[in-house]
């Protein structure tokens, strides 16, 4: 895997993920990130993990290793000019405690990047209330924004982000995307070519990347006028 990301000059970006970095033990994630760090087109290096969020008590534990680990490679990053960054996944301000506050800011005092993506929930956060809640207790403890990734109605996404956009700084208000399927790969909600809002159709290029490849993103059945089918 090395050799080949060493041998494309245009993978510049790397997430180490396989399901939940957190699940390395310290030596793999040293030598999955030191041997990243050597190979000169790679610029940025993502660990996407859930501990922050799940078991943030481990971020406070002198004798866990992980987290001592993540924080050396990103210094060592840094003094190549690369970029490291924890991303990890909250999806409802109640999941921030104590612990998970006191666990980043260690992270931030040792100048960590951690960036959060939410997973957009029905009837969990899907609402301004809880979105705008969380987005502010994110950024009081420095986590950075990253993406909103929807399974709700496009509509309803336009619409939380209109309500949200403007109320909180720019700089910590996240960008609310799809993930389109067929390897169309995540574009902003907004930047649709055509949606109908009765079928739950929506469709989106990116001609920067894919072409004039058109890629279709479905709301849930459950969303549309009829459930039992498209309307007449």
């Amino acid at each position: 895997m090395f050799a080949y990301i060493a041998n494309t000059p245009a993978v510049t970006d790397v997430v180490v993920s396989g399901g939940d970095s957190f699940f390395l033990s310290p030596e793999q994630l040293k030598k999955i990130g030191e041997e990243l760090l050597a190979i000169e087109n790679i610029r940025r290096i993502r660990f996407a993990s859930k501990g922050l969020s799940v078991c943030p008590s481990r971020f406070l534990d002198s004798q866990d290793e992980w987290s001592k680990t993540l924080i050396e490679l990103s210094n060592r990053g840094r003094a190549l000019g690369k970029s490291i960054a924890l991303h990890t996944h909250f999806n409802h301000p109640n999941e921030i405690s104590w612990i998970t506050r006191r666990a980043a800011q260690i992270l931030f005092e040792n100048a960590v990047t951690v960036r959060n993506q939410t997973v957009l929930l029905n009837g969990v956060n899907n609402d301004v209330v809880t979105m705008k809640s969380l987005i502010r207790t994110l950024a009081d403890i420095n986590i950075q924004p990253g993406v909103e990734d929807l399974r709700t109605p496009l509509r309803e996404i336009l619409q939380l982000e209109a309500h949200i956009r403007g109320t909180i700084a720019g700089f910590v208000t996240p960008s609310f995307v799809v993930d389109l399927p067929g390897g169309g790969g995540k574009r902003l909600a907004s930047t649709f070519e055509s949606y109908d809002e009765t079928t739950g159709v929506s469709k989106f290029v990116a001609p920067g990347v894919k072409g004039n490849t058109v890629h279709e993103y479905y709301d849930p059945v459950w969303s549309l006028p009829q459930a039992s089918g498209y309307a007449p």
